[in-house]
């Protein structure tokens, strides 16, 4: 222990000879490792370690799919499935079912407040393995249609809607004009779904999750425990052989075989990261290649230093030092640097991290606790043990070469560094340029995607337009007479508002990744033994929707006010879902339904297609719509076109909605425009911080070049002043120095894009409508780094061309 205590001192009184050296190096690991720590604190907020679920192993999401489906591959369940799914209780220690909702709430009935969520099945919180702070969770008593109306609240709610008062239990509130007993408050750990402020009772009937003629009604979140030792391959195959049994059940040329239909599971962590898993993935790998980056840059420059001390070096081996005492004391050097550059890089994470949170999607950033325990810990350990390594073993390994003891020779003869210490150096140049090459054409790859997606028409106008939602509570709007009642006087309403040229409601607005998906029949088309037959995505819309949107029309009419529960039953579908179902023919007059025995919807008019939820991503799905005065819906969202700006419009719309009920907030207020820009933010977040990153490589890899060329110049004093006493001219000189570099870079590049014709297959996946093979951003990530490395290589190599040759001669 003294002897290791001797040698770390020995190790600072080194570094502290050389201040420029070590601050270098500090800095350089500090930004490497705190970007590092705040890129992976968001991956474990978001992939590893959602906020809002303690116990989060073991945890799975219950999905369908239908192979033979277009972007039905991952979708929610039925109750059905879900009773498949629950009856495998050598797999699942427990399983649940939830549903998102929302309720109006209000205290005084003079100011609602819209309240998030959820409807779950008994076994909800036993899945999770959590226990209310207060009061109980539901029994399953309680989980019966007709039972008393009791809810559970979150921590949030409780502290934030009721002042955190502890005899709320028992106490009844109002949601939906309904009286509900608080049974329970969760503890602050718990907040799955993220956004839930309360949770009740599902109340299913239980003959439901057996019945096959919902099987294929998909609305539900399933969510189960593997039982300890089950793994999620055996979950997956025991879901596949209920799936193949249900399907056999059907008879042949069923619709569940003919569609592909199937059931899987997957880990619970994965189905949040959703979208985001690749990008943050990616952004992880980026950053450490920065690290590496950083990590070479300093055992370069060790090495330099250890060619620069190769004398002191020698006299030590001379002396008796052995090669493991050179080699531990490399190694302590960089854990010196390391420790340094780690607790300024947790600062610059500190600092970091919670940038890189507002970079995320809005409804995700906003539930998410970023925390630097655990997990994160763990990975700061293994961030500075392999700092320590990367930036000691190179110049350790260095300073056990054989040749050390000619150093006395030679430095008294030549003052050269060995061709080792300068092939080294040169292998650490060449592996900084490649990997600065990669994360340049990279950000420059998905800066060009971006651009892209910019550029692709939604197929309708959001400018000008201002959005909303709303819900009727169902203990007053259960019947459809009196939604469409008050869904007809709220258009009146809406379009009366000063300035308002056009107004519409719709059951799921454009761009707010809702709405669904269905079947459909055409009367008097059969389907083919394996056709799963038509479907497309569904809207339920008024007249105006499209006017207001100013989505045109190709062919017939609007729905008008006319289109009522009592007159013919009509239908608008657009050019993608005309084109699918109707070549070569006029939809226009044809009739589809849900059933071969109708009810028929009179087809009256085609419209042109328009995005539903992504600019990048569109399902490529036709469209159907349907009046909303015949399909009313309680949930709904309205849409205003108005000559003043669309962002002051909050509060007459807010008026409008309660003219109708006073209990009835609205919610989710945004302008068109914020809902389609808020669809590129993950695209924007991952350019934004890949180019940083880049950037961030770009200086280091030529504060790396410009240390090592400065130290090859120095220790290249005799040679080069020897070369100009023989008549070498200054300009050759600095053209030598200057070639070195660029002949570094040449070689980096070219291992460059050796190394993404590797990875291009995993890059490509996040590229939209531009190749990786895309010519502009490798030719612009070359030419910075081939200027960057010019501008590093020039003062080392100015500075060589003003030696003074006998000046030279004469130093030792």
């Amino acid at each position: 222990m003294n002897s290791l205590s001797q040698q770390f001192r020995y190790a600072i009184r080194q570094l502290a000879k050389s201040p420029g050296f070590a601050i270098v190096s500090v800095l350089t690991l500090a930004l490497g490792i705190g970007a590092n720590i705040a890129v992976f604190t968001v991956t474990n907020a978001v992939l590893l370690n959602p906020s809002g679920i303690p116990n989060s192993g073991n945890l799975v999401a219950l999905r369908a799919k239908y192979g033979g489906l277009a972007d039905l591959s991952n979708i929610a369940i039925s109750a059905p499935d879900f009773g498949d799914a629950a009856d495998g209780n050598n797999i699942f220690a427990a399983a649940a079912v939830m549903n998102g909702t929302t309720f109006n709430f209000s205290r005084d009935n003079l100011n609602p407040e819209l309240l998030n969520g959820a409807q779950v099945s008994s076994q909800y919180f036993d899945v999770f393995e959590v226990r209310p702070a207060l009061g109980r969770s539901f029994t399953a008593e309680e989980d019966q249609p007709g039972a008393g109306l009791v809810a559970v609240l979150s921590n949030e709610a409780w502290k934030k809607r009721f002042a955190g008062d502890a005899g709320i239990i028992g106490r009844s509130i109002i949601l939906d004009q309904r009286s509900y007993r608080v049974i329970g408050v969760m503890g602050p750990e718990f907040r799955w779904p993220n956004q839930a402020e309360l949770w009740i009772p599902i109340t299913l009937p239980p003959a439901r999750y057996h019945d096959q003629d919902h099987r294929y009604n998909e609305y539900l979140f399933g969510v189960a425990r593997l039982k300890p030792g089950a793994t999620i391959q055996q979950a997956n195959v025991y879901l596949n052989m209920k799936a193949e049994q249900n399907i056999a059940s059907e008879g042949s040329g069923s619709y569940g075989r003919v569609s592909g239909w199937g059931m899987f599971s997957v880990p619970l962590t994965e189905f949040i990261g959703g979208n985001l898993r690749k990008p943050l993935t990616m952004l992880l790998a980026a950053v450490g290649m920065v690290l590496l980056i950083a990590c070479a840059n300093i055992a370069g420059l060790q090495i330099a230093r250890s060619s620069a001390r190769q004398r002191d070096l020698a006299v030590r081996i001379s002396l008796g030092a052995s090669r493991w005492t050179l080699i531990r004391q490399a190694l302590i050097e960089s854990i010196v640097l390391t420790i340094a550059g780690l607790a300024l890089g947790f600062v610059v994470a500190l600092a970091l991290a919670p940038l890189l949170l507002r970079g995320l999607p809005p409804n995700l950033a906003e539930y998410l606790h970023l925390s630097f325990t655990g997990p994160v810990l763990f990975f700061i350990v293994i961030v500075a043990a392999v700092c320590s390594l990367l930036c000691g073993v190179v110049p350790a390994w260095h300073r056990t070469q054989s040749g050390w003891f000619g150093a006395l020779h030679e430095s008294g003869r030549s003052g050269t560094s060995g061709r080792g210490s300068q092939r080294a150096r040169s292998f650490l140049v060449i592996a900084q340029v490649a990997l600065s090459l990669l994360l340049l054409a990279g950000a420059g790859l998905l800066f060009s995607s971006l651009k892209a997606v910019e550029t692709v028409e939604t197929g309708f106008q959001a400018y000008g337009v201002a959005s909303a939602s709303f819900s009727l509570p169902k203990s007053v709007y259960e019947k459809d007479e009196t939604q469409a009642a008050f869904l007809t006087s709220l258009e009146d309403r809406l379009r009366a508002i000063p300035g308002v040229q056009s107004a519409a409601l719709v059951d799921s607005l454009p761009f707010s990744n809702n709405g669904g998906m269905a079947s459909f029949a055409i009367q008097g088309r059969p389907k083919g033994p394996n056709d799963p037959g038509p479907h497309g995505s569904i809207r339920v819309i008024s007249p105006g929707y499209f006017a207001t949107l100013r989505i045109p029309f190709q062919q017939g009419r609007d729905f008008t006010d006319g289109d009522r529960k009592t007159t013919e039953q009509v239908a608008i579908v657009d050019e993608v879902l005309a084109r699918q179902y109707f070549p070569g023919q006029n939809p226009v007059g044809q009739h589809i339904g849900f059933g071969d025995k109708g009810p028929w919807f009179t087809i009256v008019g085609i419209v042109s297609h328009a995005r539903a939820n992504s600019l990048e991503a569109d399902t490529n799905e036709g469209f159907y719509y349907f009046p909303i005065a015949q399909s009313p819906t309680r949930s709904a969202s309205l849409l205003v076109r108005s000559s003043r700006p669309a962002e002051n419009l909050t509060a007459e719309l807010a008026s409008a909605v309660r003219a109708g009920d006073s209990s009835i907030p609205i919610y989710d207020v945004k302008t068109m425009e914020e809902r389609v820009n808020e669809s590129l933010v993950g695209r924007k977040f991952v350019v934004i911080l890949l180019g940083a990153f880049a950037a961030l490589a770009l200086l280091l890899a030529a504060l790396g070049i410009y240390g090592i060329i400065s130290f090859s110049v120095r220790l290249r004093t005799r040679e080069l002043g020897v070369r100009m006493a023989l008549g070498a001219q200054r300009g050759k000189v600095l053209q030598l120095v200057l070639l070195q570099g660029l002949w570094l870079a040449a070689i980096g590049i070219v291992c460059g894009i050796v190394a993404a014709a590797f990875l291009g297959r995993l890059f490509s996946s996040l590229l939209f409508k531009v190749s990786i093979l895309h010519v502009v951003p490798w030719l612009s990530a070359a030419a910075m780094l081939i200027a960057t490395v010019l501008l590093a290589s020039y003062l080392p190599a100015r500075r060589a061309a003003s030696i003074e040759p006998m000046k030279a001669l004469r130093t030792e």
